[in-house]
């Protein structure tokens, strides 16, 4: 008797880590891999940003390699190319950048992009609430050397369009 609930312990055992080992397998296979942009067409992406964004580009100028150093504390070794749009007046926060960063610095970029956003954070969080909201919810990260820094409605949508 007790060998047979030995045996059927271990037969249970064993079917249970090959369900498990079978259902793993499975839901990885089924994941969507994130495809790694490998070459980004700026002139397209801020066309695409554009048109799917709220960003009305008569409120807004061109973030320049200046910006970069002087508000981001980017260093320009870093950066290969970039695009990027900033509210003229702050009476919106929504703004982008979009970085292809030289080998070996995101990293940096994205520290730079975090130092930012807390004094973004720090300079619209007693201003317009509404606005003040958008901050909080930017968005910061890569996709292969490609940095963001995104603020806006549509962030997640301008974050996508980076392929």
């Amino acid at each position: 008797m007790k060998k047979t609930n030995v045996i059927l312990g271990i037969v249970i055992s064993i079917f249970i880590v090959c369900a498990v080992t079978v259902l793993v397998i499975a839901v990885m296979m089924n994941t969507e891999k994130e495809t790694v942009p490998v070459n980004v067409d700026f002139e397209l992406l801020s066309s695409n940003i554009e048109e799917t964004t709220n960003m009305d580009s008569s409120k807004m100028q061109h973030i320049i390699n200046d910006d970069l150093q002087s508000e981001f504390n980017i260093n320009s070794e870093w950066v290969n190319k970039m695009i990027g749009m900033k509210p003229y007046v702050n009476i919106s926060s929504s703004m982008y950048v979009i970085i292809e960063a030289t080998e070996g610095n995101v990293e940096n970029i994205i520290n730079a992009f975090n130092e930012y956003g807390a004094k973004y954070d720090e300079m619209w969080k007693d201003y317009l609430t509404e606005e003040y909201e958008l901050v909080k919810n930017r968005l910061i990260g890569s996709k292969g050397n490609y940095v963001y820094f995104v603020v806006s409605d549509y962030a997640k949508d301008i974050v996508d369009l980076i392929k």
